[in-house]
């Protein structure tokens, strides 16, 4: 089995929990030097080591405030059948954590202490990549359990697998083994995400959700999806061939490392939803070119990723789920002047003055603009 901790103090409470009574059996260590080789498992202060790293990359320090993740505190327990002694269980633990952390320090402790005397061993990984100096990102659990299983497996020990699926689940599985996707919700907003945006601060998913949502209405085909998505910074890949589902992979072109796949966004944002779509002609809510022309100012007054051109019913306009909330309030300030009230009223207002810098024309057959006092309802267009 594996459990996984996360700690967000020190690496001294760790240290001093792991060491105490002399129970340790023995350590090892990955990127962290031993004061005395020909004595590894010599107790010695490895939390400092750490502390001392992430002091010195910076990575001590609260994110956007919330705590910060100081270390992860993996917990490596064998199948107490398989009666593993206590240098088979090391083999296990540090080809595991080399196979996963070989940038970070790591800092392995073997105890025994549990009611049954079997051996076990604690992971503890500092945040900070030392080649890089990037925190560590979560790596996925689930990925991290089945590698600790394979290498298990070659060591000729008890792996924990899944049961095999038997009559009719068998069958459906043979017939479409592809993976479930993660959410079916349509619209799947996480709970950083959404917490972000409640407190009004940037969330780089939100943005790109809200950039996919604009190419995903206006686009009739993949290549102008992709197009209008490369217009407005977001580069569009495809997931890796060995992923048991096809999707795509967004991420924002001015920065590379803020990506994401669009089922994470929710099945409404994933290549499986969209390409069948996109194929067939696109949504076609935007049939005039005038209304095309509206999402191209709204793709510009609001920075691109502040306006989503569907609103919930499928009617053009305005919608409220954005990701750049904090623009709109420096947008509010700057214009505090005309007595705006609302964050609609900014976005009603900004699109004016960017319809009014632009030669009139005489407006689209099928359309008309209104302007909507009612701050509940921001619809500019309508048919």
């Amino acid at each position: 089995m594996l459990k996984t901790i996360a700690g967000h103090t020190s690496a001294r409470g760790i240290c001093r929990y792991l060491t105490r009574k002399n129970r340790a059996l023995a350590s090892d260590y990955i990127n962290i030097d031993v004061p005395d080789p020909m004595h590894p498992d010599a107790a010695f202060d490895w939390a400092r080591v750490m502390d001392s790293t992430r002091r010195a990359f910076g990575n001590d320090l609260p994110w956007r405030g919330k705590r910060v993740r100081t270390y992860k505190h993996y917990v490596v327990s064998p199948d107490p059948k398989d009666g593993i002694g206590l240098e088979a269980l090391r083999e296990l633990a540090t080809t595991w954590a080399a196979e996963h952390f070989s940038e970070y320090e790591v800092a392995i402790v073997y105890h025994n202490d549990n009611a049954r005397g079997i051996p076990h061993a604690h992971v503890v990984v500092n945040n900070t990549n030392i080649e890089t100096g990037r925190r560590l990102q979560d790596p996925d659990p689930k990925a991290l359990a089945a590698s600790l299983q394979d290498i298990a497996e070659r060591q000729g020990l008890s792996a924990l697998r899944a049961p095999e699926l038997a009559c009719v689940a068998a069958r459906a599985q043979r017939r479409n083994p592809k993976r479930h996707p993660e959410t079916y919700r349509s619209e799947y907003v996480r709970r950083v995400e959404k917490e972000l945006t409640e407190r009004g601060e940037y969330s780089w998913t939100a943005d790109i959700r809200a950039r996919v949502r604009i190419a995903r209405t206006v686009a009739r085909s993949e290549a102008e999806f992709r197009s209008v998505l490369s217009s407005m910074g977001v580069t569009v890949t495809d997931n890796s061939p060995k992923a048991q589902r096809r999707d795509w992979i967004y991420a924002l072109a001015d920065h590379p490392t803020r990506r994401i796949s669009g089922e994470r966004m929710g099945l409404a944002y994933g290549r499986e939803r969209l390409e069948p779509l996109l194929r067939s002609g696109g949504i076609r809510r935007l049939e005039d070119a005038g209304e095309r022309a509206i999402a191209g100012y709204g793709c510009d007054v609001y920075g691109i990723s502040a306006l989503a051109t569907v609103s919930g019913d499928g009617s053009p306009g305005f919608h409220d789920d954005v990701g750049l909330e904090v623009a709109f309030r420096r947008e509010a300030n700057r214009i505090d002047a005309g007595g705006l009230a609302s964050e609609h009223a900014v976005r009603r207002h900004l699109v004016r003055a960017r319809l009014e810098e632009e030669p009139r024309s005489a407006p689209e057959p099928g359309f008309f603009v209104r302007d909507d006092r009612d701050r509940h309802a921001p619809r500019e267009l309508v048919r």
